[in-house]
């Protein structure tokens, strides 16, 4: 089956690809507009954090309005504070006043994100919010506090760029990291040079995302990562339930050496179903690389096809967001070759309603 233009103009009715394309825009523009709007709302650089140099930093998110937080962290190793990301609606027990507490919700809707600003709140903590509009933004004009507004009418997770520097945008405000211009710069440059190389006009056999696309066709995917490119994992298993509609699964190095690798034994019709990726990056280290290639050539004897995609690029940022970019557009080839709009999520706003509605 032809993944070129014609297919998509066929298939992707929602324009998602184009989306996708629109990454390294994402990147340059949000972080510049970001650092503007915060500059407006708050008066001096360290109006987003607490008082006091902050003592722990929480990430509150859900689906797409999350994952940019776990990018985001994986880029920032030096980040001297306890970090967590929440997915869920109670906040550590360890907030307190001291802590940054970041909400972000693209649609402003998010109900377990709401929870979590409102017990900022009750905990002393003035959370920044990151929000297309909505309840969260309304929060934080009500309470007057920081917030960054993105562009919203699309799915949270075609905003994974836009959401992400809008939260580099808070830490760096908060003064728990330093200016990204430089990193952000060659990042955006290196995804729009590989863009080309990913685009629907490329060749299937001169287009990694379309190749490893077909391979991925009617498998179980399961995705590895390994240090900072677990995040990036958990994207593309994300990507591939949404976009292409089908079942995927993620895992990182070295827990999967210690229990899941023998799941593969004793199952052959599954083990030969299903397609392992393992995704890596120098910054994991010489022995996680190391474990990654021969637990893929152990996945290998076992009957599970397998493949170790290396990151790409000068700087953290620029690696895993060159992987995120991959992975998106595999995901979207994949709708293709099932004959999906990638954008629909149909049975994600089917159970929404059904949780909102008393009588269900």
């Amino acid at each position: 089956m032809d993944l070129g233009p014609a297919r998509v103009a066929e298939i992707d009715a929602s324009g998602m690809l184009a989306q996708v394309a629109g990454l390294a825009a994402q990147l340059r523009e949000g972080y510049a507009d970001a650092r503007a709007q915060l500059a407006e709302r708050i008066v001096g650089p360290s109006s987003v954090a607490p008082r006091d140099q902050p003592d722990g930093l929480v990430v509150c998110g859900m689906g797409g309005s999350a994952i940019g937080a776990d990018l985001v962290l994986a880029c920032l190793p030096a980040i001297t504070v306890p970090a967590a990301v929440v997915r869920g609606y109670d906040l550590p027990e360890w907030v307190g006043p001291r802590t940054l507490v970041i909400a972000v919700s693209y649609s402003g809707e998010t109900e377990e994100t709401l929870a979590c600003a409102t017990r900022a709140g009750a905990r002393g903590c003035a959370p920044a919010c990151i929000a297309s509009g909505g309840s969260l933004a309304a929060l934080a004009e009500a309470e007057g506090l920081p917030w960054v507004r993105v562009p919203g009418g699309g799915q949270p997770r075609a905003a994974v760029g836009r959401l992400s520097m809008a939260l580099l945008a808070a830490l760096e405000a908060a003064r728990l990291t330093g200016r990204h211009d430089e990193e952000v710069a060659q990042a955006a440059a290196q995804l729009e040079a590989d863009d080309a190389l990913l685009a629907p006009g490329r060749p299937d056999t001169d287009n990694a995302a379309k190749r490893l696309a077909r391979t991925l066709e009617q498998r179980l995917v399961v995705v590895y990562g390994a240090g900072p490119t677990v995040p990036v994992a958990r994207r593309w298993k994300g990507q591939v339930n949404e976009n292409a509609k089908a079942p995927a699964f993620f895992n990182e190095l070295p827990e999967l050496d210690h229990n899941e690798i023998m799941g593969w034994t004793s199952l052959p019709h599954v083990a030969s179903s299903a397609v392992a990726l393992f995704l890596t990056d120098v910054a994991a280290g010489e022995r996680l690389g190391r474990r990654a290639d021969l637990t893929a050539r152990e996945y290998e004897r076992l009957g599970v096809t397998s493949e170790v995609i290396a990151a790409r690029g000068s700087s953290r940022l620029a690696r895993l967001f060159s992987l995120v970019q991959l992975g998106d557009y595999v995901s979207c080839y994949l709708a293709l070759l099932y004959g999906m709009d990638p954008t629909p999520v149909d049975a994600i706003e089917a159970f929404k309603a059904g949780l909102s509605d008393p009588a269900g």
